[in-house]
């Protein structure tokens, strides 16, 4: 593994552009020796940061999607970053539980069928905060392997 590794992406910003870019930051991940990065879930999250700049901001396909990747020693950082975006308030999450998770299997009819995006960034990244870098805003996941 390198002692510093950096590599970035920027995808325009449409759905088709989304797993590239995951897929890119995967392998990059990898290729650094991230161990999480070989677990499913690791990508998901990924393709969950870049889905919601697409999502949740006002953009037209013009509005790339900025991807870094920085490996430092034993830290891992991925920021997803958008030209289009608000600069985010918070990313807090009120508690360690996720809603609706003692949900009974019969009652599946009342769980949301969205909203869990951040929980599940947070079971990847035990860092997800908003951050803000030459002009863009958008989310910062962090790790340490």
């Amino acid at each position: 593994m390198a002692d510093r590794l950096t590599a970035s992406v920027t995808v325009p910003g449409r759905i088709e552009a989304v797993r590239p870019a995951a897929a890119f930051l995967v392998e990059m991940a990898r290729g650094a020796g991230v161990p999480a990065a070989h677990d499913d879930l690791f990508e998901v999250a990924i393709v969950e940061a870049i889905s919601n700049a697409l999502k949740h901001n006002v953009r037209d396909a013009a509005t790339p999607i900025h991807c870094e990747l920085e490996v430092a020693g034993r830290v891992l950082c991925i920021r997803v970053l958008d030209e289009a975006a608000r600069a985010p308030l918070s990313l807090a999450i009120p508690s360690g539980a996720v809603p609706w998770a003692g949900a009974a299997a019969d009652a599946v009819g009342e769980v949301p069928e969205s909203g869990y995006g951040l929980y599940l960034m947070c079971a990847v990244f035990p860092a997800v905060t908003p951050v803000t870098r030459g002009g863009r805003h958008g989310v910062e996941l962090k790790l340490t392997f």
